[in-house]
């Protein structure tokens, strides 16, 4: 049985941590959310970090980390990816977003961080901080821990060719790293509305934001210059609103760089 994160009082507990980290960042910060905290702007050579909330429909813990993810995927600087999980499922609400594989990418995440269970809501960042999505203010401090560790960083170029065609590019200038990583191509939805008529959350409206569909590796990784064409009609993930792609470790490790596009743009003519 999934064991889920209790909030104490979660209304005290969210304006608790606002309150906190106005103190520690200023007022004169960007909001990221109005009720969850701040994050400062990042600088033009900052690289995008990956949020990853694991989360499902079904479960009664999640619709505020759910809002909480929705708030960072507002930010150019933030990759932000729901992965529904299916152990939910099975507890009166199936989760219409929900795939084995998002559970095992988070039950491979658990064995790396020997932590003693798998639970929603659950935020990664960059591969290699996690915490609750219900504790912002840890969510935030993580996101700040990944910002500030430069090395290892690389540039990630991705480009629109056409309805089913991109272009991956990692320039030879940021080449630098010397081990193993992927090379993951990531498709995702930008918002879907349900209403939950089943389940701990039976009657409640959710709205989940970049909703992964699909996500696969396409290239191994070691260091070396990339420009690589890649055809989304082959891999069956050419519907779906907006295409990323991050290298990370392998083994699932940290991540190292990332970017992503929206598919839904116009190309332009000639």
């Amino acid at each position: 049985m999934p064991i889920v994160l209790r909030m104490l009082s979660a209304t005290n507990h969210f304006k608790q941590s606002h309150i906190a980290l106005r103190r520690i960042f200023g007022a004169a910060l960007i909001l990221v959310t109005f009720s969850f905290g701040v994050v400062p702007p990042a600088g033009a050579q900052d690289p995008v970090t990956v949020v990853e909330l694991f989360t499902s429909q079904g479960c009664p813990a999640c619709p505020r980390a759910d809002e909480l993810l929705g708030e960072l995927a507002e930010r150019e600087d933030i990759l932000a990816l729901s992965f529904h999980v299916d152990y939910w499922d099975y507890y009166g609400w199936a989760d219409p977003f929900a795939r084995e594989v998002n559970s095992q990418r988070q039950q491979r995440y658990l064995d790396q961080r020997g932590l003693p269970y798998v639970y929603t809501p659950q935020i990664v960042v960059d591969g290699k901080w996690q915490a609750s999505g219900n504790k912002p203010k840890e969510v935030i401090a993580n996101i700040l821990a990944a910002r500030s560790q430069q090395d290892g960083h690389v540039s990630v170029g991705l480009e629109r060719l056409s309805e089913g065609l991109v272009r991956i590019r990692v320039p030879e200038t940021d080449a630098r790293y010397r081990g193993e990583a992927d090379i993951m191509i990531v498709r995702f939805d930008d918002k879907h509305v349900t209403e939950v008529t089943r389940g701990e959350n039976r009657g409640k409206t959710i709205v989940n934001h970049h909703v992964v569909r699909l996500m696969r590796p396409v290239s191994r990784w070691n260091g070396e210059p990339v420009d690589l064409v890649i055809s989304l009609q082959e891999l069956d993930g050419a519907d779906p609103a907006y295409c990323a792609i991050f290298i990370q470790e392998r083994g699932q490790g940290r991540i190292l760089g990332a970017t992503s596009i929206d598919m839904r743009a116009v190309l332009p003519r000639g």
